[in-house]
């Protein structure tokens, strides 16, 4: 089985049709979060999500933060522009009926079918919401990230072993701490690892191989739509800047 693994929309609804058209053939889809904030279509990503039908779909931080009225927790560099692209952007353009769907949204999933185990997060285990699982840390700053606080919450027991499959840093990433394998697939709609290009992961659950697939895109057209949206040039600038270059 085939499974294409995306994270972090973030409203850009043409990187992620660019990805649905031109990915390789896949037979199930994971999303892992972060939907909306950043990206000039929140109310349309969520629509096109929705009508996917993935087999499974997390609430990221920028969703919860959209759909509870709560700071979003991210990094302090782009943590400006989260907050004028809320509340300028997504709360404006959400409905309703959108937000009570970004709640009911799971933090935290196990899958165990047909051979394939693996843990589903945004963030981390022990902090589905809000933790960064970068490719840099140390490993025992990351073996402290693979152990939930609340095991009963979970039913785990100690730190988890097997494949965790996570987002939230807009950085691909497939790397092993002790018995634990991380996989990351980037970021659809804002990659932050220095190529712009739209970023998924493909999954093969009978070889475990983990692929990296970038797909470029038309920004031009994103970009329009965001100056269309943004009426302070220094936030578009930088929101177009991440855009085009890939970077912070």
């Amino acid at each position: 089985m085939k499974i294409l693994v995306l994270s972090d929309i973030h409203g850009n609804l043409d990187a992620l049709k660019t990805i649905l058209e031109r990915a390789p053939s896949w037979d199930e889809l994971w999303i892992l979060g972060d939907l909306v904030d950043y990206g000039p279509e929140p109310a349309e990503v969520i629509d096109f999500v929705k009508s996917l039908g993935p087999r499974h779909l997390l609430r990221g931080n920028h969703d919860h933060a959209a759909a509870y009225g709560v700071d979003c927790g991210c990094g302090e560099k782009t943590h400006d522009l989260s907050v004028y692209t809320r509340n300028n952007i997504s709360v404006k353009m959400i409905s309703r009926e959108q937000v009570e769907w970004l709640r009911s949204l799971s933090l935290f999933e196990r899958v165990v079918d047909k051979g394939l185990e693996a843990i589903l997060v945004h963030g981390s285990p022990r902090n589905p919401l809000y933790d960064y699982m970068l490719p840099t840390l140390p490993p025992e700053d990351l073996r402290r990230m693979l152990t939930p606080p609340s095991l009963s919450t979970y039913g785990l027991k100690g730190m988890i072993a097997g494949l965790v499959v996570s987002g939230h840093t807009h950085i691909p990433m497939d790397l092993r701490v002790g018995n634990t394998r991380i996989v990351n697939p980037g970021s659809v709609g804002q990659p932050r690892d220095g190529d712009p290009r739209a970023s998924c992961g493909l999954l093969d659950s009978e070889t475990m191989e983990f692929r990296v697939i970038r797909l470029k895109y038309d920004v031009e057209k994103t970009l329009s739509k965001l100056k269309a949206l943004i009426t302070d040039k220094a936030v578009y600038q930088r929101l177009a800047s991440i855009l085009l270059t890939g970077r912070v």
